[in-house]
C-alpha cells in the first residue's frame, strides 16, 4: 500500500498532527485521513508513506507492524530530519 500525506494543505498542527500521522501509519484504511491526498492499493505487503511538509517530500517504507509502531510513536520527528534538531 502506498499513501501520500500533504501537511501543506492541513489545517491542523502540533500534537494533533503528530497523533493523526501516527494513527494513519498504524491504520491507514480505518482512520480519518484529513491530509491524505493519494492512496494506492498496490497489493504489496509493505506500507510506503510519503509526507509532504514545508514543500519537501519525505518517504519511508514500513515492512512490518513493529516498524510502523515505532514510527507512529516518533511522529513527525521520524519523518522530517530537520525536526530532530529542534
Amino acid at each position: 500500500m502506498r499513501i501520500v500525506i500533504d501537511h501543506n494543505q492541513c489545517k491542523h498542527g502540533g500534537a494533533f498532527a503528530d497523533r493523526c500521522l501516527g494513527a494513519t501509519i498504524l491504520n491507514p484504511l480505518g482512520h480519518e485521513r484529513y491530509c491524505m491526498v493519494e492512496f494506492e492499493d498496490d497489493s504489496r505487503p509493505e506500507l510506503t508513506v510519503t509526507l509532504r511538509f514545508d514543500h519537501q517530500e519525505y518517504t519511508r517504507t514500513f515492512y512490518d507492524m513493529a516498524e510502523r509502531e515505532v514510527a507512529a510513536s516518533d511522529g513527525w520527528i521520524g519523518f522530517v530530519p530537520s525536526m530532530n534538531r529542534i
